[in-house]
C-alpha cells in the first residue's frame, strides 16, 4: 500500500490537470472574494465570509468527477493497473489507494480555497456573524461531502475500463445528482399558499388579491421523501449545510453510509473484474 501511495502522489505532482485544478482553487477564491469586495462598495451588501468558505463544495463534486475520470483512466489506457497485479500488488490495495490518492487531492484544493479566502477576505470582511463553532462544524460537513463524492468518482472510474466513458458517466452522475437535489429543495420549498387575484367587476377592473392553499404543496409523506433524498445526495447536502445551522447532525452518517457502500461495492467488484 505505502509503495502504490508514494508513486500515485509522486505521478500526482507531475500531473497537468492537478495543477490546472490548483490554480482554478486559487482563481476562483481571489475572483469570489474581490467580486463581492466590489458589490459591498458599489452596493452596500453585507458579505459573509463564512457563506463564501461553503460556496465551493456545490460546484466540486463536478470538479472531482473530471479529474477522477482523468487521473484514474490513465491507469487503464497504459495498462498500469494489470501491470501493478502482474508484480503482485493486491486489487484492494490497489483500489484503496487510488481512493485516498483521489480523496487528499480533493480535500487539498479545498482547503487551498479557505486559506485564499481567508488570508484576502478576513481583512476585507471580517469574520462575519456566523459562530466560529459552527462555522468549523460546517467546513467538517463540506468535506465529509467532498470525501463521499471522491468515492463515487473512484468507483465507477475503477470499474469502468474505458477513459472517455468514465469521464461522460462520472459526470453526467454529477449532474444528475446536482439536478435531483436542487428539484428536492426546490420542493421542500414550496409556499403553503400562494396569492391569486380575483376580478370584482369586470367593467371597472377592480380586483381583490387572496391567499388560497397551494395545490403543489407537498404533503408530509412527500416532505419525508424529499428531505431523505436531499439527506442521501451529496448535492443536496452541500446545499443543506450552506443554508441551515440545524438538523444538520445526520449528515455524517448519510456520508459515511454512501462512502462504505460505494467502497465495499467497488471493492467486491473490482476483485471479480476481468482485466485485458
Amino acid at each position: 500500500m505505502i509503495k502504490l501511495l508514494n508513486a500515485g502522489f509522486t505521478r500526482l505532482r507531475k500531473n497537468k490537470a492537478f495543477w490546472i485544478w490548483t490554480i482554478f482553487s486559487i482563481c476562483l477564491a481571489s475572483c469570489m472574494t474581490l467580486i463581492n469586495y466590489s458589490d459591498m462598495k458599489k452596493f452596500g451588501d453585507v458579505i459573509e465570509i463564512g457563506q463564501l468558505m461553503l460556496n465551493y463544495p456545490t460546484m466540486i463534486g463536478i470538479i472531482i468527477a473530471i479529474f477522477t475520470s482523468l487521473f484514474l483512466g490513465v491507469e487503464y489506457s497504459d495498462g498500469a493497473i494489470r501491470n501493478k497485479i502482474i508484480i503482485g500488488h493486491k486489487r484492494i490495495n490497489i483500489y484503496l489507494s487510488n481512493f485516498i490518492i483521489i480523496t487528499a487531492t480533493s480535500l487539498f484544493q479545498y482547503i487551498i480555497y479557505l486559506i485564499i479566502i481567508l488570508s484576502l477576505g478576513a481583512p476585507l470582511f471580517g469574520m462575519g456573524t456566523l459562530p466560529i463553532q459552527t462555522l468549523i462544524v460546517k467546513v467538517l460537513l463540506m468535506c465529509a461531502v467532498i470525501i463521499t463524492y471522491s468515492s463515487i468518482c473512484t468507483f465507477i472510474a475503477i470499474e469502468c475500463s474505458n477513459k472517455t466513458l468514465t469521464a461522460v458517466i462520472n459526470i453526467m452522475s454529477i449532474f444528475t445528482l446536482l439536478m435531483v437535489a436542487t428539484y428536492c429543495y426546490s420542493r421542500l420549498g414550496t409556499p403553503p399558499y400562494i396569492e391569486v387575484a380575483k376580478i370584482n367587476d369586470k367593467n371597472s377592473g377592480n380586483y381583490e388579491i387572496t391567499q388560497e392553499p397551494n395545490p403543489k404543496y407537498p404533503t408530509e409523506e412527500e416532505k419525508k421523501v424529499y428531505q431523505t433524498l436531499l439527506n442521501v445526495n451529496p448535492a443536496g447536502q452541500t446545499f443543506q449545510v450552506g443554508e441551515k445551522n440545524d438538523g444538520l447532525e445526520i449528515l455524517p452518517v448519510y456520508s459515511l453510509g454512501i462512502i462504505i457502500v460505494s467502497t465495499t461495492l467497488g471493492l467486491v467488484l473490482f476483485e471479480q473484474k476481468n482485466l485485458k
